[in-house]
C-alpha cells in the first residue's frame, strides 16, 4: 500500500494530520528533527506507524526520509522562511506533496513549481488548511449562490483561545505585525485595520485585523474580486488587541518575543474554548453580501488539519493523480471538501 510520510508529525498540526491518517489505517511514517519524539509518537498512534528522523530544511535528510514513501506531507513551520528542500527532494523521489502552510511566500514558492510537478507526473498541494483551504472552498461556495460580480472578498480566520499555541505558529504571527502587505487594492499592514465582522454563533461579532495570505494572490482570479481583505482575530480579546498594538509599536519580532509570549499563553490557555471559524464573504455589485462559514464549537486546530490529511488520503488511494500545483479546493473540490468537514462533526453555515 502507499505509505504517506508526515514532516513534524508530532507537532501541533501534523499531530492532528497524523492522527486522521492513521484512524484511516493509512500507512504512515511520523518524521522530525528528534527521532525520539517521532518514536514515542508513532507507538502512541498504533498500526502501521513508523518513525524516520527527517529535517525539511536539509536536502540529504530529505532524501533520506523519503524512501520509500508515496507522499509527504509538511507540517514542518513556520513557512515564512522555510527553503525549497522537501519540493526538490519529492521530485527526485517521484514522492507526491501536501503541505498546511497558510505562508503567502512559501505558497508562491510551491506554486513556482508547478511545470515542474507536471512533467514528473506529481501533485504538489498547498494551503491544505484553513487558508487558503478552507476559506476558498467557502468562497466558492458563496459565489455559486449568486449571479451578481463579487466586487470585494473578506476572509476571516477566528482562533479560539483553548487550542494549544507551538512556538513556530506564534513566530509567523509576529513576522506579520506591521508589516506591508500587497492587496489587489493597495497595500495594506499586517495586524492594521480593525474591522468588525459577524461570526455565526458561537462567537458573534469579533474585531479582526489584517493577516498576509495566499488569498490575495488566489482569490481575484478565483472569483474575479477587485480588493481582498483576509483578517485574523482571537477569541481572548486582550490577545487580538495585544497583538494590534504590538504592529504599530514595530514589526523586528523573533524569536525572542515568541518566547516571551509564552508564559502569558500558558497562563491563559485555560480560558474560552477549543473550538475556531473560517468565514468567507464576498460583497456584490448588487449591494448584497454572500457569506459561508465553517464553524467548529471545539477541535478548532483539527478542523484546519482534516483538509492536509484528506488531500494525503486522497492521493494514496487514487489510481491516477492530476499531476502540477493545486489547493485542497482544487484538488479536492470545493463542495466535496466542505462535506467531507461537515461529516467530521463541523458546522457549515451560509446566507447573506
Amino acid at each position: 500500500m502507499s505509505r504517506v510520510i508526515v514532516f513534524g508529525g508530532y507537532g501541533v498540526f501534523g499531530s492532528h494530520v497524523a492522527r486522521a491518517l492513521a484512524a484511516w489505517k493509512t500507512p504512515l511514517t511520523i518524521a522530525g528533527r528528534e527521532l525520539a519524539a517521532a518514536e514515542a509518537f508513532a507507538r502512541r498512534l498504533g498500526g502501521d506507524c513508523k518513525a524516520r528522523t527527517g529535517d525539511v530544511t536539509r536536502p540529504d535528510s530529505c532524501r533520506a526520509a523519503l524512501e520509500g514513501h508515496t507522499v509527504a506531507v509538511n507540517c514542518a513551520g513556520p513557512f515564512h522562511n522555510l527553503n525549497t528542500a522537501l519540493l526538490e527532494a519529492c521530485l527526485q523521489a517521484g514522492c507526491h506533496y501536501v503541505d498546511i502552510a497558510d505562508d503567502r511566500g512559501y505558497s508562491a514558492r510551491v506554486s513556482s513549481f508547478g511545470e515542474r510537478f507536471l512533467q514528473r507526473g506529481l501533485a504538489a498541494v498547498h494551503g491544505c488548511s484553513s487558508l487558503p483551504g478552507i476559506s476558498g472552498a467557502l468562497a466558492l461556495l458563496a459565489r455559486d449562490a449568486t449571479q451578481a460580480a463579487v466586487q470585494r472578498a473578506r476572509v476571516t480566520l477566528f482562533i479560539g483561545n483553548r487550542n494549544p499555541k507551538g512556538r513556530a505558529a506564534v513566530r509567523s504571527l509576529l513576522a506579520g505585525l506591521g508589516r506591508p502587505i500587497a492587496a489587489p487594492q493597495g497595500t495594506l499592514l499586517g495586524f492594521h485595520d480593525q474591522e468588525v465582522v459577524p461570526l455565526p454563533p458561537p462567537f458573534g461579532r469579533r474585531g479582526v485585523f489584517n493577516f498576509d495570505a495566499p488569498e490575495y494572490d488566489l482569490f481575484p482570479a478565483l472569483l474575479g474580486a477587485r480588493a481582498v481583505t483576509v483578517k485574523v482575530g482571537f477569541e481572548l480579546r486582550s490577545a487580538t488587541y495585544g497583538f494590534a498594538l504590538l504592529a504599530r509599536l514595530g514589526h523586528a519580532y523573533g524569536a525572542r518575543m515568541a518566547r516571551v509570549l509564552e508564559l502569558p499563553g500558558r497562563l491563559s490557555a485555560w480560558l474560552g474554548c477549543s473550538g475556531g471559524a473560517v468565514m468567507a464573504e464576498l460583497f456584490l455589485s448588487d449591494g448584497s453580501v454572500r457569506r459561508a462559514a465553517l464553524i467548529g464549537r471545539r477541535d478548532g486546530q483539527r478542523m484546519a488539519a482534516l483538509p492536509c490529511a484528506l488531500v494525503a488520503r486522497a492521493l494514496c488511494e487514487a489510481a491516477r493523480v492530476r499531476p502540477g500545483t493545486a489547493t485542497a479546493y482544487d484538488f479536492l473540490g470545493a463542495g466535496p471538501l466542505l462535506a467531507k468537514l461537515v461529516d467530521a462533526g463541523f458546522e457549515l453555515h451560509t446566507g447573506p
